[in-house]
């Protein structure tokens, strides 16, 4: 099982937050009653539906991203950290830290 990023997780919040905001209002019937006496309005909700599930669907791409954005600063820093173990000019430099691998 794959664990949830951090966008994904935020995007979830937000709409487990409007399920229990609608659903608390909910009267059954009241969507077709709605939709007769405004048929723009299922139009309008189809759109804003399908819009949100591409959103959400570039957010969890977007935590992929970050994942792999993480990781690859963690490789980047700990190369870079080569360099200090290596003896230069001056020898009396402070020791550098690994970064970004908590991170990762």
């Amino acid at each position: 099982m794959q664990r949830m990023g951090l966008l994904e997780g935020m995007a979830r919040g937000d709409l487990e937050e409007l399920l229990e905001r609608v659903g608390s209002g909910y009267r059954p019937g009241s969507v077709e009653r709605l939709t007769a006496e405004d048929p723009g309005w299922r139009e309008a909700l189809d759109r804003a539906e399908a819009e949100v599930g591409a959103l959400y669907e570039a957010l969890s791409q977007a935590d992929v991203t970050l994942g792999r954005w993480r990781r690859a600063m963690a490789e980047l820093s700990r190369l870079w950290l080569r360099v200090a173990e290596r003896p230069g000019d001056m020898d009396d430099s402070p020791a550098l830290e690994p970064a970004f691998d908590e991170v990762a």
